[in-house]
């Protein structure tokens, strides 16, 4: 295998990968306060605004590593 197809690979698959964690929103922050016989806990969601984009743009520098590897 060559050096371009297997970094176009790897490219693609972190970019499959922050795919999927931001479409399941495992990026979530918690916070808990403790007051003696009362606790509070507080959980949001976080959005990376620019995940999609450098997922996208990892996906599709693999793609064009990979189809131009095998060519040459």
């Amino acid at each position: 295998m060559r050096t371009t197809v297997a970094i176009g690979l790897v490219l693609v698959v972190a970019g499959a990968v922050a795919m999927v964690l931001q479409l399941t929103g495992v990026f979530t922050e918690t916070v808990g306060l403790d007051l003696g016989l009362v606790e509070l806990e507080a959980s949001r969601e976080q959005r990376l605004p620019w995940l999609p984009w450098a997922a996208l743009a990892a996906v599709l520098l693999g793609v064009f590593l990979m189809v131009s590897g095998r060519r040459g």
